[in-house]
């Protein structure tokens, strides 16, 4: 269970910024990947983490207990910091509130993203009451907005954010946050001074509720686009690259770009709601992809699955696969990964040892075509995709079917009309438009791309086939 920290213990963690603790062995405890917390304990929701170095201590938010806690990375106990809640909301968890002042006493509402600055300072993006507060030498303080939600820039608290979410501070002390609901990046400096550094309020092909923020070595901004499912980096104001991921239609009901799950290059990867985003030193990213219930990495050319089954669970399996239940947070620190297992209430940790977080790989040699349509695979029923002299070949009615279209046969012609909202496509057999292969109709890829509004990519070394909707850019 959480205990709470004594004030002789805060005194000596947080009034002394220049106190330095000789920093834990962290492999010597965490040799193999480990568990903190588990449904049944007192964590509900943990999400954004960081490392005090003057503590040798992960700092995370407990979100809807409305806390913010530590870690002893010696005694891997958890210590509760700061944050009162009181009574209970409609829905059975327990209540925040808003207050500043003594740490004994300061509340907070949802929050989520934490960062520590260099003199040990913690900073906190306290989501429900869309503000930016600091605890500091046994005092919490609001640097930035408050209570009313909105969009302003402007000095400390006469500036206005709307449900912001994730926080990182550059080498010069500045701050920055994901403004999550207004689809921006904000910046406080040093001053106090509110500024919009990347994104627009009404363009959300820039950002679309980013969360989580990370820094490299270099100075260069990292974010995880989680409505856009897509990483990014920003190396200058406004300046932003796409580094993985893809999107292209729209739910229907919700008005969400539909997110995918898919590994490989990384022009065509796939990620679902990324929330969590961090950087080892080498550069190589890691991404919380949230609704894939996985942890990804992105290097120079690819994106590859290293924790998580693609489905939620809890176990650790045979294999040294952890499921997941909606990772939100993660944070590389101490050559060890740590993840805010977010629905599992629960802390994990992974050693970075070589063997734990080496990507899963799955042998293609023998397996089946894979087909994917905007990242979500295709099911064929009977007849599957195949090599003929070289060259791919696949059912084009389950395809068409899955984009939501209708294939029509005409016996007396030997010919089939695809059918697709407006567009309407006549293939004949007699051109050699198909060929016909255990009663069904064949065709290659050219015929994806000539024909219909799609991208496509045979990716011979995966054994996929890649097919998508021509991105679009709102």
């Amino acid at each position: 269970m959480i205990k709470k920290v004594t004030s002789i213990l805060i005194l000596i963690f947080i009034l002394s910024s220049s106190f330095i603790m000789a920093e834990s062995n962290l492999q010597s405890v965490v040799s193999a990947p480990t568990m903190v917390g588990t449904k049944d304990d007192s964590l509900i929701y943990p999400y954004g983490m960081a490392y005090s170095k003057s503590l040798d201590a992960l700092i995370f938010t407990d979100t809807q207990n409305h806390r913010i806690n530590i870690l002893n990375l010696k005694s891997l106990t958890i210590e509760s910091l700061v944050g009162v809640n009181q009574g209970l909301d409609r829905f059975g968890f327990p209540g925040g509130g808003y207050e500043d002042g003594d740490i004994k006493k300061a509340m907070f509402n949802r929050p989520k993203g934490v960062a520590v600055a260099d003199n040990g300072a913690i900073f906190i993006v306290d989501t429900g009451n869309n503000a930016i507060r600091q605890i500091y030498q046994g005092k919490v303080t609001t640097v930035a907005g408050g209570k009313a939600s909105g969009y302003k820039d402007g000095k400390g608290i006469e500036a206005k954010f709307l449900s912001p979410s994730g926080i990182a501070i550059d080498k010069d002390g500045n701050i920055f946050i994901s403004d999550t609901l207004n689809d921006v990046i904000r910046k406080i400096d040093p001053t106090g001074n509110v500024t919009t550094f990347a994104g627009k309020k009404d363009d959300k092909s820039l950002l679309n509720e980013p969360v989580g923020l990370a820094f490299d070595k270099n100075g260069n901004l990292f974010v995880a686009d989680g409505s856009n499912h897509q990483i990014k980096k920003i190396s200058a104001k406004d300046k932003i690259e796409i580094l993985g991921g893809n999107h292209s239609i729209k739910d229907k009901e919700s008005g969400y770009w539909l997110g995918g799950y898919m590994d490989g290059p990384k022009e065509i990867s796939y990620f679902n709601f990324p929330k969590g985003i961090t950087l080892k030193d080498d550069g190589t990213i890691f991404v919380a992809d949230s609704y894939n219930h996985t942890i990804r990495r992105i290097s120079d050319t690819d994106v590859a699955t290293l924790v998580g089954a693609g489905i939620s669970g809890s176990k650790l399996d045979d294999d040294h696969i952890i499921y997941l239940d909606g990772p939100m947070g993660v944070l590389y620190a101490k050559e060890t990964l740590f993840i805010g297992d977010y629905w599992n209430n629960r802390i994990v940790m992974i050693p970075d040892n070589g063997k734990y977080l080496d990507p899963i790989l799955i042998d293609v040699k023998d397996r089946e075509i894979m087909v994917y349509l905007d990242g979500n695979p295709i099911s064929f029923p009977d007849v599957q995709p195949l090599i003929l002299d070289g060259t791919l070949k696949f059912p084009i009615r389950t395809v068409v079917e899955a984009l939501g279209g209708q294939v029509l046969w005409n016996q007396e012609d030997q010919k089939i009309t695809l059918i697709k909202d407006k567009d309407k496509v006549e293939l004949y057999l007699k051109l050699g438009d198909f060929f016909l292969y255990k009663g069904r109709s064949m065709v290659g890829l050219d015929l994806l791309e000539k024909n219909l509004t799609l991208d496509a990519k045979w990716l011979e070394k995966n054994n996929i086939l890649w097919i998508q909707h021509k991105l679009q850019n709102n």
